[in-house]
């Protein structure tokens, strides 16, 4: 890797993203004019699992190790193997899964190159019905979506692909359910986000600890270089930790009210390519 001298982490959906697989136009327009003067100084900080973010590290030429799973994976682009995680093992995994058996709670679980899963969801029935550009043919295993029968079909043949886990999803139709989830995640000192959707919640269950700000720190530590000398971009919930704990942080301008109040700057929205063009101006800083 040639010589950084500063980074610029730019979250994925709602930020440089606003279709779940396809970056527009203008905003790759102004990221790869980036990646061109900058050294390709550019990484992803995303709560996406890496199989769900590898199409974006394609599309805008990314070299730096880019920050995955809302940052319990830190993962080179181009050879696949870890530079640093924070994940559950298979015999974490296990335990805490065996606590939905008795339940109607659905269950998925991702490594960052698979995902087991009993119900499709949205996104999986996109790319089923190949309404999705995402590719994962080049992936040394070609086979991400693991589908079956129940959740003790999953426990007994699906732990054995891969050797850790990053997350667990939880997705919980009732108050009830909800609260059992989130007893677990205290019962095990865990950390959970919620994401509520009409009536249901969709809970991201992680190690405690994990987060974008954990997975930015192990890529400065790879590279040698500081919090001073990274950029982060971000306009969600779960970038509250990098906003808190970098000096430079910039809200896209259609970021929630509270990532706006952390932020060093509030820059254009999404649809106005907002990040590239940010980063364009300030390019000095990166060469």
């Amino acid at each position: 890797m040639k010589d950084i001298k500063s980074i610029a982490a730019t979250d994925m959906d709602g930020t440089i993203i606003y279709e779940w697989d396809r970056i527009s136009e203008e905003n790759k327009k102004q990221l790869l004019k980036f990646q061109k003067k900058s050294n390709k100084s550019l990484t992803l900080v995303t709560g996406r699992n890496y199989f769900m973010a590898d199409f974006a590290a394609k599309e805008l030429d990314i070299a730096l190790p880019v920050i995955c799973s809302n940052g319990a994976s830190v993962i080179n682009p181009k050879t696949f193997e870890y530079v640093a995680k924070n994940h559950f093992s298979k015999e974490e995994i296990k335990e805490l899964l065996e606590h939905f058996l008795d339940t109607n709670i659905d269950i998925c679980i991702s490594n960052d190159f698979r995902t087991h899963y009993i119900k499709e969801d949205d996104w999986q029935d996109l790319l089923m019905g190949n309404q999705s550009s995402i590719d994962f043919s080049h992936f040394p295993n070609a086979q991400v979506l693991f589908k079956y029968d129940n959740l003790e079909h999953l426990i007994k043949t699906g732990l054995d692909h891969d050797e850790s886990f990053p997350v667990i999803v939880a997705n919980t139709q009732t108050e009830q359910e909800l609260k059992m989830v989130l007893e677990l995640v205290k019962k095990y000192n865990l950390l959970a986000l919620e994401f509520p959707k009409e009536g249901s919640c969709r809970v991201e269950i992680f190690k405690n600890g994990v987060t974008k700000s954990w997975g930015l720190n192990a890529l400065l530590d790879h590279v040698g270089l500081t919090k001073e000398n990274i950029h982060v971009f971000g306009d969600e919930h779960n970038d509250y930790p990098m906003f808190k704990d970098f000096p430079n942080c910039y809200a896209i301008g259609n970021a929630i009210e509270g990532i706006k109040d952390l932020a060093k700057e509030v820059i254009d929205t999404v649809q106005n390519a907002g990040v590239g063009k940010k980063l364009n101006e300030m390019i000095e800083e990166f060469q």
